[in-house]
């Protein structure tokens, strides 16, 4: 290895060290529901048995699914008087249900009646100091217990009452001089089962519950050691077996050896510490008054996490009430001013512009990037005519114009290419430019001296192992320049002059191991040229079957093991050059159900696509996608073609709003294994209790019949960090043969129309990194025929009308004579047979029937195809069907391709906009690009095969 080499991956090495550094640091994640808790003063949080997070406020309680809040009911007589609103302490019990304790006594909330009931220790005394319930836990034999400002409390289930225990202090009169002793602020029950109970005045108290015996420990005065305060304030055991106790003055460490507590005060650890938790790894995070401390124990190291005024990333509030470490290891920070969660996993960092500061990118709306992989440099054309060079080694900025030899400027820039020799090639507008990277200098650029070369409008750019460059320019297709002999030149693509439009706009270049050309074609598929014979192979959806599964394509790479991998409009495909075929992976296209404009593979095999969903991260081995979106720090959830590169590790995508840089080998992986479940089942929008469906074979049974629709199923997994990157799989066995996936960010889905008999719905759930739980069948589905139905239901009507005549023929004989005699004339009903639109080729059903007419309705009153970017897989989305069935209504049932249908109506907007006034000074053009055609070229030729003429033709008979 040369010395360059070496220099570059120490270089990477220390990047490395230094966001691995920052990864360490806490990422707060403000709660995106604070406003709709009941109050954004939290006090409490905890989470149940099936995995809600249960948020107890000063105005009531709410809990969050990963999804949604759900404030719970008040109770009718809440505003009569007699109970009260504001939560201090919240537990789950053995049975999930949720107890809740108030100033005025406890609440308990049955999840399956959907009740709430409530429980006073003193309930002939309403003033009671016990009454006030602090704390509430739940014993090794679950039995729950209650803290209360006026002793301890046990609930007898059996009596369904709250019994005193005995063994702390009580007193029948709450006098001032003694009430510190039977305060119970806080209680816990720590791993070996023993009582610790935190007072308010008094110290802590352990009791042994097998022989009730106790200890109690105070703080002395002019002590050094032991417990700096009687006032205890939370008490958390750790997962090595450590006490901890926080107080109004400080933190202090039980040391069970020597049965006393030691002081963190001499760590620098003092005043208020409301709330205690730790990371899972090394610290301790301490609520306080003055914001979020984090103790490291390795190092005795504290630092602050604090409120930063407007911003999102920080603590809502530097009151830190309370901290909880629910199972997924998220940890929710509850303040004065709502809840925030911590995250240790770093975000990507982001790069744009920041105003008036130099050091930050010129504009945000990027078109290429370019990497100079030996200097650890990237080079960004963003704005109109500006360059940005970004050093990764100084993390610096530097800015140039492009300008022309008289000083011109281009409009805009289509792409850009840095060559073997470090110059940066910049396509535009107005012609072809040249940056010295050492300089800075910029300059009309031309390969010939001849000035009918046609390098304006440049769209790609290529530069071959040999030194050859390939351009592609709009309008006037494939160019080369021919390193060896000087010469510039342009390469016939194809002889087929009905298409030649398409094949004059090349979008992408790329160059393959086996040294054949890639090109791409607006809206054309694709094209492989080989040099040394000049014969070019052509493929496109319809030649290849669909394996190429979109004509319009953004990328192509070449991935580890010799395939050729394509991004496009509708996902991803491969090409294997040995077997000289496509080969789609539809599995791994029905996950990512969008447009795929750019993608990298990373030095471990996992592939990396920009899309208009986010960021996808693909393991080709198990086919696992994780979604990565805005929440994540991503500049927006749309990135760009030709705005990517790699560096090392390192690789970035951009968009209209900066460019990430994402570090391929420090995501760390999460060890939460979900169990997913069904969180409710609605229909119409009416909500099932999932509860109170009947069980069977330990499965709760959802009974339908075989004309009920419009079923949805909504489920979570439980995992709270960054939640939304979680994923679903489900399967209704026997009617499915593969897993479903749910899409990204979505947790539900709509029950298809199951043909009678009895299914089991199974569940399947990742959590923020992939790892997938084992299948859970969560639910049976008995579906009856309607038929079958209808008649039970006729039949036990016969039966109850047949038993009803018996007994009044028993009792009043003459009755039944009379009634025989009765004729009752049968009325018929006629039902209106629909008549069809005669223009349609087949006669659709009444199902097909609705789509076409939404499909109608997204055209002609939404007008949805005003969207430039507007494909087969965004429309089919809309409708809720595949890219077949889309492909099969446009066919049978109105006689077009999807192309035609939307050009039809973009055809007919046009029309309509040249014959209105307000147009007449508008360019042909404009009016063209606002009725959603992407260029000048499409327009021209759409407009020509649906009319006949030209724009200009038909605006020039218009006038006449």
């Amino acid at each position: 290895m040369n010395s360059n080499g070496k220099i570059v991956i120490i270089t990477l090495i220390l990047i490395l060290g230094t966001l691995l550094s920052k990864a360490s640091e806490y990422k707060m994640e403000q709660f995106r529901f604070n406003r709709e808790l009941p109050s954004k003063s939290v006090r409490c949080i905890t989470q149940d048995q099936q995995g809600l997070i249960w948020i107890g406020t000063n105005d009531w309680i709410s809990y969050y699914d990963g999804y949604k809040i759900t404030n719970l009911p008040v109770p009718e007589n809440m505003e009569k008087g007699g109970l009260s609103k504001r939560i201090y302490c919240i537990q789950s019990d053995s049975h999930d249900n949720i107890w809740f304790g108030t100033p005025l006594g406890v609440y308990i909330y049955n999840k399956k009646k959907e009740t709430i009931d409530q429980l006073y220790p003193d309930k002939d005394k309403l003033r009671n100091k016990s009454n006030v319930i602090y704390s509430i836990a739940l014993s090794p034999d679950k039995k729950i217990f209650l803290g209360t400002r006026n002793g301890i409390f046990v609930y007898n289930e059996s009596r369904n009452n709250l019994e005193l225990f005995t063994h702390f202090a009580y007193h029948t009169e709450f006098k001032e001089a003694t009430k510190s002793e039977r305060i119970a602020k806080k209680i816990y029950f720590d791993k070996l089962g023993l009582l610790w109970i935190g007072t308010e005045g008094n110290g802590i108290v352990m009791i042994n519950l097998k022989d009730n015996s106790r200890s109690h420990y105070r703080h002395i005065l002019g002590q050094g050691n032991g417990l700096p305060s009687n006032f205890i304030e939370d008490i958390y055991e750790d997962r090595f077996g450590n006490l901890w106790v926080t107080t109004n003055n400080g933190l202090a460490r039980y040391q069970r050896s020597e049965n006393i507590f030691e002081n963190y005060n001499k760590y620098g650890i003092s005043g208020l510490i409301s709330s205690i938790t730790d990371d899972g790894d090394r610290s301790l995070l301490l609520g306080s008054d003055n914001g979020l401390i984090q103790y490291d124990r390795s190092n005795q190291h504290i630092s602050r996490i604090k409120n930063i005024p407007e911003n999102d990333r920080s603590l809502p509030s530097n009151d830190v009430r309370c901290l909880y470490k629910d199972r997924s290891g998220a940890i929710w920070t509850g303040t004065s001013k709502g809840i925030c969660k911590i995250n240790d996993e770093p975000d990507f960092p982001i790069y744009r512009n920041i105003p008036g500061d130099n050091n930050s990118l010129k504009y945000n709306n990027l078109s290429f990037i370019q990497a100079d992989t030996t200097g650890n440099i990237l080079w960004i054309g963003s704005g109109k005519s500006d360059i940005d060079r970004y050093d990764l080694n100084t993390q610096t900025f530097s800015h140039f114009q492009l300008r022309g030899n008289e000083g011109q400027l281009p409009s805009y820039i289509n792409t850009g290419l840095l060559t073997q020799d470090k110059m940066l090639l910049v396509g535009t507008d107005t012609g072809l430019f040249k940056l010295d990277t050492k300089t800075g200098i910029s300059e009309f650029f031309n390969f010939s001296s001849e000035k009918n070369i046609p390098l304006e409008n440049i769209y790609t750019m290529l530069e071959t192992n040999q030194g050859d460059i390939w351009f592609g320019i709009l309008d006037k297709g494939l160019y080369r320049f021919d390193n060896k002999t000087g010469k510039f030149r342009h390469i016939p693509v194809s002889e087929n002059n009905d298409k030649k439009d398409i094949f004059t706009n090349i979008k992408v270049l790329f160059e393959d191991s086996q040294n054949k050309i890639w090109m791409v074609f607006y809206q054309g598929g694709v094209g492989r040229y080989n040099p040394e014979t000049t014969d070019t192979e052509l493929y496109d959806y319809k030649n290849t079957n669909g394996d190429l599964p979109d004509n319009i394509v953004w990328d192509i790479i070449e991935l580890n093991d010799g395939r050729i991998l394509f991004a496009t409009a509708s996902g991803i495909t491969f090409f294997d050059p040995e077997k000289n075929k496509f080969e789609q992976d539809t599995y791994i296209n029905n996950i990512i159900n969008g447009s795929v404009l750019s993608a990298i593979q990373d030095d471990r095999g996992i592939i990396w696509l920009g899309t208009e969903q986010g960021i996808l991260k693909l393991n080709l081995k198990n086919k696992d996608i994780i979604r990565f979106s805005e929440s994540d720090g991503l500049q927006s959830n749309i990135f760009n073609y030709q705005v990517k590169a790699k560096i090392g590790a390192f690789l970035f995508f951009g968009g209209n709003n900066g460019f990430n840089m994402i570090d391929s080998e420090s995501q760390n992986p999460s060890s939460f294994t979900s169990i997913p479940s069904i969180l409710n089942i609605s229909k119409n929008n009416k909500y099932l209790n999932i509860r109170k469906l009947p069980i069977k074979n330990g499965l709760p049974c959802l009974n339908i019949n075989t004309s009920d629709q419009n079923y949805s199923i909504s489920f979570s997994n439980y995992s709270y960090i960054k939640e939304w990157r979680n994923r679903f799989q489900y399967k209704i066995i026997p009617y499915d043969t593969i897993w479903n996936w749910v899409g990204l960010g979505k947790n539900k889905f709509t029950l298809p129309k199951l043909p009678a008999g009895k299914y089991t719905l199974v569940l399947k759930g990742s959590n923020v990194n992939g790892k997938w739980s084992n299948p859970e069948n969560v639910l049976l589905i008995e579906v009856t025929s309607i038929w079958t139905t209808i008649m039970l239901i006729s039949l036990v009507i016969f039966i109850a009308l047949l038993s009803t005549f018996y007994l009044l023929n028993l009792k009043y004989p003459k009755f039944y004579k009379k009634y025989n005699r009765i004729r009752i004339k049968n009325k018929t009903g006629i039902r209106k047979q629909k008549i069809t639109d005669s223009a349609f080729l087949k006669t659709p059903d009444e199902k097909t029937q609705k789509i076409i007419d939404e499909l109608f309705v997204l055209m002609e009153e939404k007008h949805i195809y005003l969207n430039k970017r507007l494909n087969k897989a965004q429309l089919a989305a809309t409708l809720k069907l595949t890219e077949l069935q889309l492909a099969s209504i446009l066919k049978d049932y109105i006689g077009k391709g999807f192309n035609d249908f939307i050009n039809y109506y973009r055809v007919k907007a046009v029309k309509e906009k040249l014959k209105d006034p307000a147009y007449k000074d508008i360019t042909l053009v404009a009016i063209g690009e606002e009725c959603g055609f992407n260029s000048k070229t499409s327009f021209y030729r759409v407009f020509k095969d649906l009319t006949g003429i030209t724009p200009a033709e038909y605006l020039e008979k218009l006038q006449d």
